[in-house]
């Protein structure tokens, strides 16, 4: 491990503004003194991540994760003390000092395998790029390609870093090799072939124009090739159109989305991202002014770029694939993603066999804007994609449309969000609100919840038969959530140490319950905005959609104080047995055991006087959906 001069350390840190670190990669907005954003540490709806340039210091209140510059850098980018301090300075411009004779002796420190990609994918763009620029019968058929076919200026080339990968595919090998890359990186790049033949590294993208791809905070992290009429065919199979690098530790494709460094910079709450299907797409729209636009890396759309998406705070995502029914079926695949996410999303339709780089060709930026202001909503995009515009569907095509409709709806963890889009949906079918929202009721409840650590454990019961019996804690959330009586008088006899917080639903009634506590009755559809935690979420969905037809006025009560109960006198056993332990160790001075006698006792009189809830006579009962 490398010794750093004396204070270069704390200098670091002096001079990295936490502000400027951070902002690419988390969404920031001023809040007084500070600045607050959706946590990069996991996913979350309620921004938790709070950021102190002043004092250089973060803190993550969803994970728990607080500190300071390099500590952030620790954990966002995967990398060690010494790792994290080296990544600080060479972002931040500032000359690494290290102890004397530091560097050489011992053993030589041993850098992050993804700061040696990074840089090898650098050399590599700025190589490719030379090449493009070339003036040689290889390098003018991609310049014409790009220039002539694709009639795009050579600015927008050196803007994108659009370069040329040469036929012979030794070169690039060669080349790295001589700036002193070991044959570690090259070979886990993704630039060459799995191994080296006749003791070279052979590129696998030759005769391709090259477009490179940008991570979350602009760092190089692969490439996207394009087929020309220079590239090579291997034995008689045609060459795919395009060849993007495989997965290494630094290019996940799920995680990536081109040009979002870009897009970033330009993305507000007041604006919209444009997602279009590919990369010469994005970059024929930032040419013409669409600055906030990004593209997946192939067809496929998953959570993680949509996060990456939700954490930038946008107003929305505009989503314009190809007018095809290719990109109109990817199109469609998304509204279960972007549902789940909590991100505002419409669908702008493009006329059959158009892309977005065509429309701005042929009808300019004004042609492209148009097409955008006419998207529509995803649940009206799915509703229309799905009845292929029918205005007078069958009652089984409504049902078989709601019922898809409803699976994807149920994805979504936002209430509020929940109504709205049942609201829409039964606009668009022409169905009444109650009626699509008791089927989507029925619906849910024929859905098995997923638990993501596991099913519940049934941990504790009571004496007394009831209709429902799972944990106390869960059972007395359902009270909670479907009879408006139970808040109020057991916000004042409740106590929180009572509840196993080990388990979801004894954390979501200790959230909810603080909430009673400090402010008085909250409405269910508000609950949510307590929770963070997905498994939490769960728990609390699928005890807000149970069935609640076997249980009267008089069930709901006797229930919850079943359930207070058991709570109750669980946590004495506890206590009890924890006594009863300390009162036989055998170093118990007198005083001390004297202490815990009147403890015990105390307890033991407690237990004969266990909390009940008394509903008030004047307070009608409500079940969460009229609340």
């Amino acid at each position: 491990m490398p010794m750093f001069a004396e204070n270069f350390v704390e200098d670091i840190k002096d001079r990295v503004d936490l502000y400027d670190l951070i902002s690419p990669y988390v969404q920031l907005k001023k809040s007084g003194a500070k600045w607050v954003g959706l946590s990069p540490f996991n996913q979350e709806k309620t921004p938790s991540f709070y950021v102190d340039s002043n004092k250089g210091f973060f803190h993550c209140f969803s994970s728990g994760e607080k500190g300071d510059a390099i500590s952030f850098v620790q954990k966002v980018e995967n990398l060690t003390f010494p790792e994290a301090v080296e990544f600080l300075a060479n972002r931040f411009g500032i000359p690494i000092q290290y102890a004397e004779n530091s560097r050489n002796g011992g053993k030589p420190f041993k850098k992050s395998i993804k700061s040696d990609l990074y840089k090898v994918n650098e050399l590599a763009m700025t190589w490719f790029a030379e090449r493009f620029f070339e003036n040689n019968h290889e390098s003018n058929v991609a310049k014409d390609y790009w220039q002539k076919k694709r009639q795009f200026s050579l600015e927008v080339a050196k803007e994108f870093g659009v370069g040329y990968s040469p036929v012979d595919r030794f070169a690039l090998g060669r080349h790295l090799e001589n700036q002193k890359i070991s044959d570690l990186i090259l070979s886990k790049s993704g630039l060459f072939n799995e191994k080296k033949q006749s003791g070279k590294f052979a590129c696998r993208f030759c005769g391709r124009l090259m477009i490179p791809i940008h991570e979350k905070i602009g760092r190089i992290c692969g490439f996207t090739a394009r087929e020309l009429s220079v590239t090579p065919t291997w034995g008689d199979k045609k060459p795919p159109k395009y060849i993007n690098s495989p997965e290494t530790p630094i290019f996940l494709k799920r995680e990536l989305l081109f040009n979002l460094h870009q897009a970033n910079k330009e993305i507000n709450e007041n604006k919209e991202f444009l997602l279009v299907e590919g990369q010469l797409d994005a970059i024929r729209c930032s040419a013409e002014g669409f600055k906030t636009v990004v593209a997946p890396q192939g067809t496929a759309f998953k959570e993680p770029q949509a996060m990456l998406l939700r954490k930038s705070n946008p107003k929305g995502v505009v989503c314009l694939l190809d007018g095809d029914d290719a990109g109109q079926k990817a199109a469609f695949g998304y509204i279960p993603t972007f549902l789940s996410s909590g991100l505002d999303v419409r669908f702008a339709t493009l006329p059959q066999g158009k892309d977005p780089d065509q429309i701005l060709l042929e009808n300019g930026p004004k042609g492209l804007q148009e097409i955008i202001d006419q998207g529509v909503s995803s649940i009206n995009y799915a509703v229309q994609f799905k009845l292929k515009g029918n205005p007078n569907p069958q009652p089984s095509e409504i049902r078989s449309v709601s019922e898809l409709v409803f699976g994807y709806i149920a994805k979504t963890d936002s209430l509020i969000m929940r109504d709205s889009y049942l609201t829409e949906l039964s606009r668009h079918l022409k169905v009444a609100f109650q009626t699509m929202s008791e089927d989507f009721k029925k619906f849910t409840r024929n859905i098995k919840p997923r638990y993501k650590g596991g099913a519940l454990t049934k941990e504790i019961s009571t004496e007394k038969t009831s209709p429902r019996l799972t944990t106390a804690e869960d059972d007395l959330l359902f009270c909670l959530l479907h009879d408006n009586r139970v808040a109020s008088p057991l916000a004042q006899i409740f106590d929180p140490i009572w509840l196993n917080l080990n388990i979801p639903a004894g954390r979501v009634l200790a959230k909810i319950m603080a909430e009673i506590k400090a402010d008085g009755p909250v409405e269910t559809n508000r609950m949510e905005e307590f929770l963070e935690d997905d498994t939490e979420r769960n728990v609390f969905q699928h005890n807000l959609f149970q069935e609640v037809s076997s249980f009267d006025d008089n069930s709901f009560l006797q229930h919850a104080n079943e359930c207070l109960l058991a709570l109750f006198i669980r946590f004495i056993k506890q206590q009890e047995k924890k006594i009863l332990q300390d009162l036989g160790k055998p170093t118990q001075e007198k005083d001390s055991t004297n202490h815990l006698h009147a403890k015990l006792l105390q307890l033991r009189k407690h237990r004969k006087n266990p909390p009940q809830l008394i509903f008030s006579d004047q307070n009608n009962r409500h079940s969460h959906a009229k609340n």
